[in-house]
């Protein structure tokens, strides 16, 4: 498998999806808001220990790859430098909080570690990721219907696995196959979601010594030390709106499905509302091409072109390659690049690569 075709399969989830998870009892615009919020959809990226991003895919085709992700929501101390996050006092308050009081609000209570990735996150899924230096460790949660199918990934996958207490729990702790510092424990359901936490670097007794730093916290806590990076809720209109100023996008294209409200990272959004245009517009030129409409295929070329310019995808592109995947697809169907697929078509497999729906 080549970079690119890991790169599609990385990037298969979605940045929009739009199931619905629960319904709260409130009423009128309220419940449409709710039902915006709190939704099934998967995180959209994740941090590996490289330095590039990528999109990710859900839980169940990562647990088919490995042992590659990791674990639950962390947060700072009170005299983190990092801007708090103050939950609005409006009609969607209570349901981001409904989502932090599902979760176990895991911290770690040591300034030197600073949140630097906050994903996409629902009741039941979510991940963070913390920097010390050149020393990462994730957070990740995940829906308790996962966790035999999960653990029993670990367990293949790993070199080594023992009992392991943490925060009080009776955990299970794993080092993964071929390596001396990817290490993790998994703790089993306690609620909705169950908890995996991770690091990639340092050593077993470096890792041990910082799970004795954790500790679970109040929602206030948690919410409050979300990092500027991530868009509240509240902010993701203007935010998406902000973005589609220099984003061409085709004749009905529709914007409500960017609108929706969840605590996201700016990234994320980028790549949601970058992803949606850019697959109208792929969509647009293989429907001419199978037609051979030569005027509505142009316009579809001449716009990917264009999102070389597009100001979201540049600033993206400093930490993640996902503007690098829709810029491929651009050069393809212009004729400037040869197609990279084993059809040889132009932009073949788009749909996974950009996460289409």
């Amino acid at each position: 498998m080549n970079d690119r075709e890991l790169d599609r399969l990385i990037a298969r989830a979605n940045p929009y999806g739009d199931d619905t998870v629960r319904q709260l009892p409130t009423g009128g615009a309220e419940s449409d808001l709710l039902e915006d919020i709190l939704t099934t959809t998967e995180p959209a990226t994740r941090l590996h220990p490289g330095r590039r991003r990528r999109l990710t895919i859900g839980v169940a085709a990562a647990v088919s790859i490995a042992a590659a992700v990791a674990v639950v929501g962390a947060v700072l101390p009170k005299d983190s430098p990092v801007a708090p996050f103050v939950a609005p006092q409006s009609a969607y308050a209570a349901e981001v909080r409904a989502i932090a009081e599902a979760n176990e609000r895991i911290l770690i209570n040591d300034p030197a570690w600073k949140i630097t990735v906050v994903d996409e996150f629902t009741k039941d899924r979510g991940e963070m990721k913390f920097a010390n230096g050149d020393e990462t460790f994730q957070i990740t949660w995940y829906p308790a219907k996962d966790y035999k199918l999960i653990h029993k990934d670990r367990v293949d996958a790993s070199s080594k696995h023992e009992p392991a207490q943490v925060l009080g729990q009776q955990g299970t702790f794993f080092l993964a196959k071929g390596s001396t510092s990817d290490f993790s424990v998994l703790l089993p359901p306690k609620g909705a979601p169950f908890v995996e936490l991770r690091t990639y670097a340092g050593t077993q007794e470096a890792f041990q010594a910082l799970l004795t730093k954790l500790k679970q916290v109040d929602v206030e806590t948690w919410l409050n030390a979300m990092p500027e990076t991530v868009v509240r809720p509240e902010k993701v209109r203007a935010a998406v709106d902000e973005m589609l100023t220099e984003v061409t996008v085709p004749k009905g294209f529709k914007t409500a499905p960017l609108y929706k409200a969840t605590v996201i990272e700016r990234y994320q959004l980028g790549a949601r509302v970058t992803g949606a245009a850019s697959c109208a517009w792929l969509d647009q030129w293989t429907a001419a091409r199978k037609s051979g409409d030569k005027a509505k295929a142009a316009e579809a070329v001449t716009a990917m072109q264009g999102s070389k310019s597009w100001k979201i995808l540049k600033e993206m592109d400093a930490a993640g390659d996902y503007p690098e995947s829709i810029w491929n697809y651009a050069d393809e169907i212009a004729g400037k690049k040869a197609p990279e697929s084993k059809s040889g078509i132009p932009a073949d497999g788009y749909q996974d690569g950009l996460g289409c729906r």
